[in-house]
C-alpha cells in the first residue's frame, strides 16, 4: 500500500484551462511548447480530470520558454542543457492568487553527444517542467494562503 504525504491545496471546485503557450527559443526539430502544452494537459488529466477544461477555465495556464542555454561543466565530461520558461497562472475567480513564475529546468549529457536536442534529452527537462508546475499548481501550499 502506498500513502501519500501530499495534500492538494488546489481548491477541487476549480477548473483549469489550458491557455497560450508559446517559445522564444529555436529548438531544431521541435515545439518545446506544443510538447509541454500536451504533456501538462496529460499529466492534468491523469491525476485531476475533473479539472480540465477546454475554455472558460477559473484558472487559465499560460507557458512561454524565452531561453536555453549549453554549459559545459569543469573538469568533467558532461555538458548541461538549462531551458528556462516562464508560468502564468492567472486565476480568474480570485485574482490575488495569481502568480507568475520562472522555472529553470536542466539536463546533463555527454560532451560527445552529437546531438543536443535529441528527443530524450528534451523529452526529460519536458517530463521535469511537467512535474515542477503540475505541484506548484496542486500541491505547493503557498499557492493559496491569499485570501484565505
Amino acid at each position: 500500500m502506498i500513502i501519500s504525504c501530499y495534500h492538494s491545496y488546489f481548491d477541487e471546485n476549480k477548473t483549469i484551462e489550458i491557455g497560450e503557450f508559446s517559445e522564444h527559443v529555436n529548438i531544431p526539430k521541435r515545439s518545446i511548447s506544443f510538447d509541454f502544452k500536451k504533456n501538462i494537459e496529460d499529466y492534468i488529466m491523469k491525476h485531476n480530470p475533473s479539472n480540465l477544461v477546454l475554455k472558460n477555465g477559473d484558472v487559465v495556464l499560460k507557458c512561454v520558454f524565452l531561453n536555453y542555454a549549453i554549459i559545459p561543466l569543469e573538469n568533467c565530461p558532461l555538458k548541461k542543457i538549462r531551458v528556462t520558461a516562464k508560468i502564468s497562472y492567472i486565476d480568474n475567480s480570485e485574482p490575488k492568487k495569481s502568480w507568475e513564475k520562472h522555472f529553470v529546468i536542466s539536463e546533463v549529457f555527454s560532451r560527445n553527444e552529437k546531438n543536443v536536442f535529441s528527443k530524450e534529452i528534451i523529452d526529460k527537462i519536458i517530463e521535469k517542467l511537467t512535474t515542477q508546475v503540475y505541484y506548484k499548481i496542486f500541491y505547493d501550499f503557498n499557492n493559496n494562503l491569499n485570501n484565505r
